[in-house]
């Protein structure tokens, strides 16, 4: 399998995944590919009739189409922005987790108060006033508000996430959305206490030692190898 068709297969289970968690068909996953451009995959159906759903458009990094028949994103700044500012990136997802979005509606932060939230460190995941990607300086505003974060709330708007990869930024927004959800359901019986900043630091450091022992192997990703076999057989799992 080619580079290209390994990432648009990565895409498309990406966004079954993104649909099934989120109840949204709001939004897209995209990567960057080796030859300095980015695939983008809508979670939405084509709009017009006779395009496959797994029709990919791909763009270079000023934002010009280069192929693809899909319907053009209207927030493409969000993407060129991102690529552009973050070599690291691999890829980016753009979405509105509802939870998420009517957590960050009161004021409050998505913040780390389990295992999986770590990664969000100990100030939690950033949040910006309503943005909108169809304008460049909303998109630079973005990823100057995210910073080094591997994630972004845009308040009365969305979440904007990104990953090494397509399976590292995916299992991102689906923790964004969970870690949101545990939140909201600590807040009704009480007031959750986030994870203190030692145990994020110690956490980084088993990360960085598991890295060391990794090498340049690509990591491993159990959860998105669970989902992605899940998506591959054609089943659904209780979303929580």
């Amino acid at each position: 399998m080619s580079e290209i068709d390994d990432l648009k297969d990565k895409l498309k289970t990406a966004t079954q995944i993104l649909r099934w968690e989120l109840a949204d068909m709001w939004g897209h996953v995209s990567c960057r590919t080796s030859r300095g451009t980015f695939l983008i995959l809508p979670l939405r159906p084509p709009i017009e009739e006779g395009i496959p759903e797994d029709d990919v458009l791909e763009f270079d990094l000023e934002g010009n189409l280069l192929g693809g028949k899909r319907d053009l994103p209207e927030e493409i700044f969000f993407f060129t922005t991102g690529y552009k500012a973050r070599k690291n990136v691999g890829a980016m997802i753009h979405c509105h987790p509802p939870v998420a979005v009517s957590l960050v509606s009161t004021g409050k932060k998505i913040v780390p108060i389990h295992q999986h939230s770590i990664k969000f460190g100990s100030k939690g995941v950033p949040t910006s006033p309503w943005l909108y990607g169809t304008f460049q300086e909303d998109g630079e505003r973005a990823m100057k508000t995210m910073g080094e974060s591997c994630a972004l709330m845009i308040k009365g708007h969305g979440a904007n996430v990104v990953g090494g990869s397509v399976q590292e930024a995916c299992m991102n927004a689906v923790h964004v959305e969970r870690t949101a959800k545990m939140l909201m359901w600590a807040n009704g019986v009480g007031k959750p206490g986030p994870m203190p900043p030692a145990v994020v630091k110690k956490y980084a450091l088993v990360e960085a030692e598991r890295a060391k022992r990794r090498g340049a192997r690509p990591p491993r990703s159990p959860e998105w190898n669970y989902y992605e076999r899940m998506v591959k057989r054609g089943e659904r799992w209780n979303v929580w």
